[in-house]
C-alpha cells in the first residue's frame, strides 16, 4: 500500500510540476512576445518621428516630394548598412508627398526581433500618420539694401548715371535713396537737369555736369560721398561743397560727410530657387488653365526657354501648386453690399467659413458654401471696403496655396504668390495691377515698353501716395543680358509704370516717362530724362516684410504642421 501510494503521489506531482513549468513557458513565450510587439510598436513611432524631424530640417524645402524615400533605420549588429542602432530590431520609413493638398502621408514599419522563437523572426507593427504643410510666403526683411536705388558695380567712370541722354524735357526726379558702391554722375550728356530728393550715399566719387544733388531751398537731408564731389570742370572737393557752383559742387544738403554707411548688395540664390520654386523648373502647375508659362526648356539652369513670356496676355490663364481657388465676379460690387457673385465656386470650400480677396479687400464668406451666391463679411483683417468691378478676381486667400501665378484678361489682374522661377524672359504688355507677394526669378530679361504694371491702382497711374508694399509686393530678378531688351541689360522700362522692387546681374534703364516706384538694384543703373521714383516729394514706403526668394533674404520655404491622423 505503501508502494502504491509513493508511486500515486510521484505521478501527481510529476503532472503538476509539468503543467507548472507548461503554464511557465506559455506566460513567458506571451510575455516575450508582448514586448516584442511593444518594442516594433515603439520602433515604428520612431520612424515617424525620424520622418517628422527631416521634415522639420530648416536646410531641407518641405514641399520636395523626393525629400523621404524609403529608408531602414536598424542596429549595426544586424546590418552594416543601417544608419543608427535599434537593438535587436529596425524600422523602414519613408513619405509619400500630394502636393495638390500640402500633405504627407508617413509610413513606418517596425520589427523587433522575437527571441522567443530563437531569434529566428521579428514581430512587426506598421503606423502611418499625415503631416499638413504651410507654405511661408513673406519673412522679415534682412537686407536694408532693398530699400534704396543700388548699383553694385564699381571702378566705371559712371557705376550709376541719373539723366543719361541728350532731351531738355522734364526733369529727372529721384526721390528714392541712393546707394552707390562705385561712382556717380548726374546728367553726363547735357541733358534734362537731374535732382536727387532723398538722401545719397556714394563709395565713390560724385561728377555732376548739369544738375545738382537737391536744390536751393530745397536740401536732401544727408549726402555721404567717400570721394568727393566735382562739378563740371571745377576742382574735385572732398568732402563735397555745400552750395551752387561759384563756392560749392551744387549739392545742397542738411548734412554733408565723406564717411558712407556699409551696405552689402543682394545676393541671388540661382540654383536654389530653380531647383525649389513653386511653381518653377522642378514643379510645374498641379491645377492650370489656359496657357500658363513654360517654366523650362530642358534640365540645366541656362535661359533655355525661347520664347519670352507674357505676364499679361489677351486670354486668361491660371497656375497653381497646391489647394486653392480662384474665379471672377460675374457682377460688380459697391462698398456696402454683402453678397458676392462668382462665375463658379469650383473648387471653394462647400461648408464653413472660409476668406476670399477681391483687389485689396479682404472678405469672409459665411453663407452660400457650394453656391454662386456667397454672404460675406466686408473688410476683414483690417481691409478696406471698395467697390469692385464685375469680372475682377476673387480668390480664396486663407487655402495654403503653395505657389501660383494668374493672369485675369477681363479684369487686367495679374495674381502671384510664392517664389516662381522661368528659365527664360518675361514682358508685361498690358496696362495691369497685381496682387500679392511674391519673388519672380528669370534666368533671361525683363521688358515694359509704354505698359503699366502697379500692386495698386489710381485712375491710369499707380497710386504711390497709398500703395503698401508690405501686403502687395512683387519682385523681379532677372539675370539675362539683351534680347528683347537692348545689349548689356537685363530690365528695361520705356514710358512705363511699375510698382514693385527689381533686381538685375547686368544694367537697369529706365527712361522716358517711366515712373518706378520701389527698389531697384542692379549692377549699373541708368535713369534718363523725364523719370520719376515715387512721387517728386516722398520715396517708396520702407520694406519690412518681403516675400520669400527675395535675394539675400535666409531662404526658407514651408512649415510642417504636427503629425496627425495616426493609423496602424
Amino acid at each position: 500500500m505503501a508502494l502504491v501510494m509513493a508511486i500515486g503521489i510521484t505521478s501527481v506531482l510529476g503532472i503538476v510540476g509539468t503543467t507548472a513549468m507548461a503554464y511557465s513557458t506559455t506566460n513567458s513565450v506571451e510575455s516575450t512576445q508582448s514586448v516584442t510587439r511593444q518594442n516594433a510598436f515603439t520602433l515604428a513611432e520612431a520612424g515617424i518621428n525620424n520622418a517628422v524631424a527631416v521634415l522639420n530640417n530648416t536646410s531641407n524645402n518641405s514641399l520636395d516630394p523626393t525629400l523621404l524615400p524609403s529608408r531602414t533605420s536598424c542596429s549595426t549588429a544586424l546590418t552594416s548598412t543601417c544608419s543608427s542602432p535599434y537593438g535587436n530590431g529596425y524600422v523602414t520609413w519613408s513619405g509619400t508627398l500630394d502636393r495638390s493638398a500640402a500633405v504627407w502621408t508617413l509610413t513606418s514599419t517596425g520589427y523587433s526581433r522575437n527571441t522567443s522563437k530563437g531569434n529566428a523572426g521579428y514581430s512587426s507593427k506598421t503606423l502611418t500618420a499625415k503631416v499638413s504643410i504651410t507654405p511661408t510666403i513673406t519673412q522679415p526683411l534682412n537686407n536694408p539694401s532693398w530699400n534704396y536705388i543700388m548699383s553694385t558695380q564699381t571702378g566705371n567712370t559712371c557705376d550709376m548715371t541719373l539723366s543719361d541722354g541728350n532731351n531738355t524735357g522734364n526733369p529727372l526726379t529721384v526721390a528714392a535713396q541712393l546707394y552707390v558702391l562705385g561712382n556717380l554722375c548726374i546728367g553726363t550728356n547735357q541733358g534734362g537737369v537731374a535732382y536727387a530728393m532723398a538722401p545719397v550715399i556714394v563709395q565713390g566719387k560724385v561728377t555732376i555736369e548739369n544738375g545738382s544733388i537737391g536744390k536751393s531751398g530745397q536740401p536732401v537731408s544727408d549726402v555721404h560721398v567717400k570721394l568727393g564731389c566735382k562739378y563740371q570742370s571745377n576742382t574735385l572737393h572732398n568732402p563735397c561743397r555745400n552750395g551752387a557752383p561759384s563756392a560749392g559742387d551744387n549739392v545742397f544738403a542738411t548734412v554733408i560727410d565723406s564717411n558712407p554707411t556699409t551696405l552689402t548688395p543682394p545676393s541671388p540664390a540661382w540654383d536654389t530657387w530653380y531647383a525649389n520654386a513653386i511653381p518653377g523648373p522642378k514643379q510645374s502647375c498641379t491645377s492650370s488653365s489656359g496657357t500658363p508659362p513654360t517654366f523650362d526648356g530642358d534640365a540645366s539652369r541656362n535661359n533655355s526657354v525661347a520664347a519670352v513670356f507674357d505676364l499679361t496676355p489677351a486670354s486668361s490663364y491660371t497656375c497653381r501648386v497646391g489647394p486653392g481657388a480662384i474665379a471672377s465676379l460675374s457682377a460688380a460690387m459697391n462698398t456696402t453690399q454683402t453678397t458676392v457673385s462668382v462665375t463658379s465656386a469650383a473648387g471653394f470650400p462647400t461648408s464653413g467659413t472660409y476668406r476670399i480677396r477681391v483687389d485689396d479687400e479682404l472678405m469672409t464668406v459665411t453663407a452660400g458654401q457650394g453656391t454662386t451666391t456667397w454672404t460675406v463679411t466686408r473688410h476683414v483683417n483690417g481691409s478696406t471696403a471698395a467697390a469692385h468691378s464685375s469680372g475682377q478676381t476673387a480668390e480664396w486667400d486663407d487655402a495654403n496655396t503653395i505657389g501660383e501665378i494668374n493672369w485675369n484678361a477681363t479684369s487686367k489682374t495679374l495674381t502671384t504668390k510664392g517664389t516662381i522661377f522661368i528659365d527664360g524672359s518675361a514682358k508685361v504688355s498690358q496696362n495691369s495691377t497685381y496682387n500679392g507677394q511674391s519673388t519672380l526669378y528669370l534666368s533671361g530679361t525683363f521688358l515694359m515698353d509704354g505698359t503699366r504694371l502697379c500692386a495698386l491702382s489710381s485712375g491710369s497711374s499707380c497710386d504711390t501716395a497709398n500703395w503698401n508694399p508690405n501686403a502687395d509686393l512683387l519682385t523681379i530678378v532677372a539675370n539675362g543680358s539683351g534680347g528683347q531688351v537692348p545689349a548689356g541689360h537685363s530690365i528695361y522700362l520705356n514710358d512705363a509704370q511699375f510698382q514693385g522692387a527689381l533686381f538685375a546681374t547686368a544694367m537697369v534703364r529706365l527712361e522716358g516717362t517711366t515712373v518706378s516706384d520701389g527698389p531697384v538694384i542692379g549692377t549699373n543703373v541708368e535713369l534718363g530724362y523725364d523719370v520719376s521714383t515715387s512721387t517728386a516729394t516722398a520715396a517708396f514706403p520702407t520694406l519690412s516684410i518681403v516675400p520669400v526668394g527675395m535675394p539675400s533674404n535666409p531662404v526658407v520655404y514651408a512649415q510642417p504642421n504636427p503629425p496627425q491622423m495616426f493609423s496602424g
